[in-house]
């Protein structure tokens, strides 16, 4: 096992080589030429040219400044500029003082070096024109002054210093001398150590003016020490971590240059000079990307001190007397080699962590907007991005809109950001590795060559394994899209889906989904071991046929110094291939995603505004996109302005899509449209946003208390708000899961109403509203003066409202069939009798009650509140993000042992751990015989060299082989725990009540099934094999040190007690942030989805977009500043461990020069080279233990979810009397259960939570079998509480609920669902075919299914779509919201099995989904049928087309069959056999639609409110 692994996760140790040594070979002095060189150097830089230099060059810059800078700004207010620190600058001004005068008596005693007073008198000078109070100019002075300060030190060095590594260099440096470089040594530390003056960025003339002055950040602020040694300026938050858990307002403030909005302007200028995202990046980074190649080169090269400084230190050790250098500076080197290195590792690191955070919130920023100001891509496109070649010709898992998307901003741009470290591939490596073969030949002469040779040779058999991987990784990334797509798409509709009581077809279907994307996984990993072997076995191939030639063919002995260092040489060579093969997974990676981002940018068709003016069509068609088949064709319409314009037609007519061509979201093929800038639209099924009700009002507007009042008393919200805690301060969830059908409907009309809009979209908002909401809608919103001078254009199947119109357009098939103008109409309000209209006559809904039970935070607030006293949207997400992080709790230190537990078997895990210590011991082995091997040269018994030779390939091979087959035990088990886990999880998400999802929202879920899943698949298996490997590594060098010299062991233990005490301080503290990053990701997919569902909404309102997209910036904001603290506290544990990995080897050193001479060279050697790696491993061993822990978090947020408590509890219904699946149980379920489809409710009480408000109160009712009842009454009275009671997803706190003689809640939820069928008021359809969204259990046979169809044929939405060219059954409709459309589809057969069905039914029209859904109710042959407002949105003959089928259906049957219908419209029930009429939670009056009638109640007074009394009282009075 290599070091080389732990770059991949942000440490500072694999750069560190094994130190040369030399055991035998006499130590060679070094030339004269060289000490020659030496004290040239000191006399040129005693000449004074290079002090001049420095004086000119200086000058010359502040005069081209002075020349050049902007007075303008000289005088600006400096806002929150820092000023001087006064101590500092004290200080500071007397040390220049102090190495002036120094240095000028130096100079009058000693004769010349005049040159070195001009400088220090130019610094000071410049020092004290500096404090002339202009804070850009003190600024660029103090650069200067540093500069002078520093390079005038490194010259004096130079000159005075040098010269004393001559062990023979016996001159004094006189004590004024001494005294100058002293005092300028310490004025260059202090300058070093000195906090930095802040620039507001207002002084920049470059800084976007978005970014406003504030108070700077930590690291802004810090010196120029901390931010590149110490990195002390994060110490205050680790000690906070250590002490408590983490919140947000505890991290370092985010700089101004990490401004999400100042990003997003500077990709957006690169993506206009780049094009293509390779390009966009390179010009977006170029100052990134040009400081990532200077550090890492520099490390790589810096690299080689350290070994340089051992050998020569050996040399030194093993020659005192010969040395002609003092031993001393070999210490130095030692020091400043591995800290100058790991300061320039270190700095690449955070400049390419900086790098990952910047491109995130850059591109995300611009997928974002390009989304907002695009349509949504054809199908194939999205199939395309990740396929070529056959693959396109493959049947694909279709994907949503919003998975597609979510999988391009959360896995592509993080496949992106880490493919940065192939600036470390291209410089690092390649100047490290050129470094090496210089050192291989300089040592082995021509059979190094021979060695090289054979790996350029061998090097083609890696790319072709990684060129494999691409392909694989391309695969891998499409089935993850679908993945991501369809648990996306089934969680947004889990209602549904518990309603069909389909989670066991689910489940099988999201499992096979990832059971494709696991096999690809699996052949990945293959290949990722079988590259890594490789890369490891070419070097060590060469190094064994390096050696065998070295010492059969060139007859050269092998000795310590050459089998060492080449050893060394050919290990750092095998760990540079080592790195590249383990980053190309991410490099291939990036590369396919960037791709995809290409595709998507490129293929994404910008929306074309129309022209601004009057709401007016002239001879236009619009289409979906070229291929669609449905469009509206040859429509002329010329609104009404200021009136009430009423679009009018069958479902499928095409109104809808009317409104969405209104709004600019369809193709316009020819004629033309204008309208004004500024629309407010309410969609068919309401889009809201996961905030509070006013919020989702306000719609990001001022708040005015009297407008805000009138609204929402014309939309009857007031007495909803009497229900709710918190009033209009209620959280409306996700999708509104808060608020009742009505409650949204009403709500997102209420948004387009406080708009100042001057015109307003409104989708058939009366169709979930009963007929008494909906008459006081109307007096209030559309009869009074609340819509004046406001165009209005309505689409609605109330045959009531056209009459009163100003102009009525009515539609069929695409074309517009009639225009009627009522030019002068007098709107007047339908009959509204006021006593009825009861306050208390309102339900709470199962959401709304549930938010009774929810903590809640902040004030409450209500829709008469004179302040908008509500918490603002910057403190609500910063809740959220810590909420959530302090939720998932404590990680265990030990929770490995769960995770390896899920390996598949304890034998197993125990075997996984068997190969680290085999591989651990071959690794080791492997120098052990190198040293046994030249050892025997001193003993005569060197010459049986293939014996010594045969023995060594042996153990690199075995090396290699246990390697390998420890990759593949952690990855075998890591693969069986993925598939467990993912599988647990799937099925506790399914399993879990519908309560659950109130609190916890769908983006935080996909979170965790996108971003932790994919941690768990490739991260955290092999930071555990890591993090086993260094432990069993160290037992290993533990006890090597222990056996042979335990002297070094005193300042090993002091390096790892500091170590150890680093590592837990940063462990607490990076746990507790890896949270706050976790958490604040939530809520950007959380956004991007709810943006996404309601793009148009969003897009008809002028400026919206952009006040979105400053949405996203604040939650990026947060994202960023979580981001950065997390891989600084990498930073501040990296360069605390590397320095004390230092000191260690210093001491060691140190020691081994006091025992020159005492102990053996050889013997100092091998202990000192153990007790350095021995310290390594150690910290690496903590490291990768506190990685681990981190990694381990991605495990943790999975489980926690997996472990939720379900709906359905295991032990539930093993008491006496009540039933259960077991056959042997007693007593069992009546056989053929259920028979008839009677129901009964004995007193019955309802609550939603235990501890929550009474909903249903005493109901008694019975309904006989095969009856059709009809319960009615005002939205929120109870009805939908009624129909979820008889499917348990509430709670039945006292009475029973008996159907077909059997209590229901004797037995299990799942087969009381399956016994019954509900017909919801949102028609859910899945992405695939009519076939497995009318059955996706694929139990129901084929012939059913097609009855099934042929039974709704008749229904007008499906007449449409037979025999007609270009209008087939994928039609214009759209639900409004997911600016979705119909798509082509077959072209003469209408709707059959086969008929593709696109991500939330999109291609089919709201009234053909309600038919599909129909059918689906057809299939499953329930005895008890449950319709919930199914038709609120159809037009009457699509209505009446769908209870003619049911009650074809009932009457086929046996009458056996119960339908029960909740419904707003009285004429689609008044044929009914019993009417329910309920309020407030009770039933007021049950009867015949004729005894009801004549009693002259509640029922009688809906009718009048109706607007279809005549007609209504007509049927009833002609009733026999």
């Amino acid at each position: 096992m290599d070091q080389s692994v732990l770059t991949g996760y942000d440490w500072g140790s694999p750069l560190r080589s094994y130190p040369l040594i030399n055991l035998e070979r006499p130590y060679k002095a070094t030339g004269a030429s060289d000490l020659q060189r030496i004290h040239d150097l000191s006399q040129f830089a005693k000449a004074g040219y290079l002090q001049l230099t420095i004086v000119v060059a200086s000058f010359l810059v502040i005069v081209r400044y002075l020349l050049h800078r902007p007075y303008s700004k000289v005088f600006r207010p400096e806002g929150n500029a820092s000023a001087i620190s006064l101590p500092s600058e004290i200080c500071s001004q007397l040390l220049r003082a102090a190495s002036l005068a120094f240095v000028t008596v130096a100079a009058i005693q000693d004769g010349g070096k005049w040159t070195d007073v001009a400088v220090l008198a130019y610094a000071f000078i410049l020092g004290v024109l500096r404090l002339i109070i202009d804070l850009e100019w003190r600024h660029v002075a103090l650069h200067h002054i540093n500069f002078v300060l520093s390079g005038s030190l490194l010259i004096l060095a130079i000159g005075e210093l040098l010269p004393y590594i001559d062990a023979d260099h016996t001159e004094n440096m006189s004590s004024m001398m001494i005294g100058g470089v002293s005092t300028l040594a310490a004025a260059v530390f202090v300058a070093l150590a000195t906090r930095r003056e802040w620039i507001p960025p207002s002084l920049d003339l470059d800084i976007s003016e978005k970014i406003s002055a504030r108070e700077p950040s930590p690291e802004e602020t810090c010196s120029w020490l901390e931010y590149y040694v110490t990195y002390e300026w994060l110490t205050p938050l680790m000690l906070r971590g250590m002490r408590r858990q983490m919140t947000l307002e505890e991290l370092p403030k985010l700089p101004w240059y990490d401004e999400p909005l100042l990003l997003l302007s500077r990709v957006q200028e690169a993506r206009r000079k780049g094009k293509s995202t390779i390009w966009t990046l390179l010009h977006f980074l170029p100052k990134e990307l040009v400081t990532m190649s200077c550090w890492i080169t520099s490390c790589f090269v810096l690299e080689m001190v350290a070994p340089f400084a051992m050998y020569k230190l050996l040399g030194y050790l093993s020659n005192p007397e010969g040395s002609s250098f003092r031993p001393w500076v070999w210490l130095i080197l030692l020091f400043i080699g591995p800290l100058s290195r790991s300061v320039c590792f270190q700095q690449y690191i955070f400049t390419s962590t900086r790098l990952v955070v910047r491109v995130k919130a850059a591109l995300t920023q611009e997928l974002y907007y390009k989304a907002m100001g695009s349509m949504e891509l054809d199908d194939e496109v999205f199939a395309e991005i990740a396929a070529t070649g056959k693959e396109r010709e493959k049947n694909q898992q279709g994907t949503t809109s919003t998975g597609r998307l979510a999988n391009l901003m959360g896995a592509d741009i993080d496949a992106i950001t880490r493919g940065r470290d192939i600036v470390l591939v291209v410089f690092g490596v390649t100047s490290g590795s050129i470094v090496s073969l210089i050192g291989l030949y300089a040592l082995l002469d021509w059979s190094a060559l021979v060695g090289i040779a054979t790996m350029i040779l061998l090097s083609p058999l890696p790319v072709l394994i990684a060129r494999r991987m691409v392909g694989i990784q391309r695969d891998m990334k499409r089935i993850q899209d679908s993945r991501i797509s369809v648990i996306s798409e089934y969680l947004a509709s889990i209602r549904a889906i518990k309603y069909f009581a389909w989670e066991d077809a689910i489940l099988n279907r999201v499992n096979e989904i990832r059971l494709g994307e696991q096999k690809k996984i699996w052949r990945l990993n293959m290949l990722f071991i079988a590259l890594n072997q490789l890369t490891e076995a070419i070097p060590t191939l060469s190094l064994v046929l390096i050696f065998t030639l070295q010492v059969l063919v060139r007859k050269e002995p092998l000795t310590a110094d050459i089998a060492f260092t080449s050893i060394t040489l050919v290990r750092t060579l095998r760990r540079n291939l080592s790195m590249a093969s383990n980053m190309s997974r991410g490099f291939t990676a990036a590369g396919v995603s960037i791709r995809r981002l290409d595709r998507y940018f490129s293929n994404a068709t910008p929306l074309r505004p129309h022209p601004i003016g009057e709401l007016q069509i002239n001879n236009a068609t619009f289409r979906r996109n070229p291929k669609a088949s449905f469009a509206l064709k040859d429509i002329s319409i010329d609104f009404v302005e200021g009136g009430l314009n009423v679009v009018t037609g069958q479902s499928g007519s095409g109104k809808s899509t009317l409104l969405m061509s209104i709004l600019g979201e369809t193709i316009l093929e020819e004629g033309t449209i204008t309208c004004p800038k500024d629309i407010a639209y309410a969609s068919q099924s309401p889009w809201l946003q996961n905030e509070t009700i006013r919020e989702n009002i306000l719609f990001n507007s001022p708040f005015e208390q009297a407008r805000y009042d009138r609204v929402i008393d014309a939309c009857g919200l007031p007495i909803d708000f009497n229900e709710f805690p918190e009033r209009d301060g209620t959280e409306v969830g996700e999708n509104g899961a808060s608020l009742s059908g009505g409650q949204k409907s009403r709500v997102a009309l209420a948004r387009a109403l406080y708009s100042k809009a001057s015109v307003i979209l409104l989708d058939d908002v009366f169709s979930a509203l009963d007929s008494k909401t909906s008459a006081l809608l109307w007096q209030e919103a559309f009869c009074g003066d609340l819509l004046k001078g406001r165009t209005v254009v309505l689409v609605t199947q109330q045959p009531w409202i056209a009459p009163q119109a100003d102009l009525t357009i009515t539609l069929e098939n695409g074309l517009i069939k009639n225009v009627e103008q009522n030019l002068g109409v007098v709107r007047k309000s339908v009959t509204l009798n006021e006593i009825l209209v009861d306050e208390g006559n309102v339900d709470v809904t199962a959401e709304a009650a549930a938010t009774h039970s929810t903590e809640t935070n902040g004030t409450s607030t209500n829709g008469k509140n004179t302040n908008g006293d509500i918490k603002s949207a910057e403190d609500k997400r910063r809740d959220e993000v810590t909420q959530e992080a302090l939720k998932t709790g404590q990680t265990a230190r030990l929770q490995f042992f769960q995770y390896m537990r899920l390996f598949g078997n304890p034998l197993y895990a125990m075997l996984a751990i068997t190969m680290s210590i085999l591989s651990t011991a071959s690794f080791v082995g492997t120098g052990l015989w190198i040293a046994v091997w030249v050892d025997a040269y001193g003993e005569d018994d060197a010459y049986s060299v293939a014996f010594y030779l045969g023995i060594y390939a042996l153990w690199s091979f075995s090396d290699i082989l246990f390697n390998g087959l420890t990759y593949i035990a952690y990855e075998n088990g890591g693969w069986f725990a993925a598939r467990t886990l993912h599988t647990t999880f799937m099925k506790a998400v399914m399993s879990v009540p519908l309560s659950w999802y109130k609190v916890t929202p769908v983006g935080r879920i996909v979170n965790r099934f996108s971003r932790d899943m994919d941690s768990i698949d490739t991260a955290l298996t092999g930071m555990l094999r890591l993090c086993l490997e260094m432990l069993t590594r160290l037992c290993f060098q533990i006890i090597a040190v222990g056996s042979v010299l335990p002297v070094f062991m005193i300042p090993a233990a002091a390096c790892c007690s500091v170590g150890i005490f680093c590592g837990e301080l940063y462990t607490r503290t990076a746990v507790a942030v890896k949270r706050l990053v976790s958490s604040s990701q939530s809520p950007l997919f959380a956004q991007f989805a709810d943006s996404l569902a309601g793009l148009p909404v969003i897009r008809a309102r002028a400026n919206m977009p952009q006040i979105f997209g400053d949405q996203l910036a604040d939650k990026l904001r947060v994202f960023n500043q979580a981001s950065e603290a997390q891989f600084n506290c990498n930073r501040w544990v990296a360069l605390k461990i590397d320095m004390m990995t230092t000191l260690v080897t210093v001491a060691a050193g140190a020691i081994a020069v006091s025992k020159a001479g005492i102990v053996a060279a050889g013997l100092v050697g091998f202990s000192l080279t153990n007790a350095t790696t021995l310290s390594q491993m150690i910290i690496m061993f903590v490291r990768a233990g506190n990685e681990l822990e981190i990694e381990l978090q991605s495990f943790h947020r999975v489980r926690e979810y997996a472990a939720v408590e379900p709906e359905e509890k295991p032990d539930e219904y093993k008491s006496i009397g009540e039933y259960s699946d077991d056959s042997d149980s007693e007593p069992a379920m009546p056989k053929n259960w259920p028979r008839t489809g009677e129901v009964e409710f004995r007193n019955v009480t309802i609550k939603y939570d235990l501890d929550g408000p009474e909903i249903l109160k005493n109901i008694n009712l019975k309904f006989a079998a095969g009856e059709r009842i009809a319960v009615v009454g005002r939205t929120g009275s109870g009805k939908s509480t009624l129909v979820l009671s008889l499917l348990r997803f509430t709670n039945i706190v006292s009475g029973q609920i008996i159907f077909d003689g059997v209590d229901i809640t004797k037995f299990p939820r799942r087969k009381l669902r399956e016994a019954l069928t509900i017909i919801p008021q949102e028609a859910v359809l899945f992405n695939g075919d009519v076939k497995s969204n009318l059955d996706p259990t694929g139990k129901v046979p084929a012939e059913t299914l097609e009855k099934a169809l042929q039974y709704c044929s008749g229904i007008a939405s499906f007449q449409f779509h037979e025999n007609r060219d270009r209008t087939q059954n994928g039609h214009g409709q759209t639900n409004g919201v997911a600016n979705t459309y119909s798509d082509e589809l077959q072209t003469d057969i209408g709707i059959n099995l086969s008929t593709p069905v696109k991500p939330r039914g999109e291609n089919f029209s709201h009234g053909q989904r309600q038919v599909l859904s129909l059918c689906r109710a057809l299939v499953r042959k329930s005895k008890l049928m449950l319709l919930d407002e199914a038709t609120a949105s159809m037009d009457y003959e699509t209505d009446q087309g769908i209870q003619e089928v049911l009650r074809k259906e009932l009457n086929e049957h046996g009458r056996d069959r119960t339908l029960v219908t909740i419904a707003h419209r009285l004429k689609t029930i008044i044929d009914y056999d019993r009417v329910v009429v309920m309020s407030a939670g009770s039933v007021l009056e049950t009867g015949s639609p004729k005894e009801l009638y004549d009693a002259k109640g509640q029922f009688y007074d809906m009718m009048k409110h109706s607007g279809e009394f005549e007609d209504l009282e007509e049927f009833l009075s002609t009733k026999v």
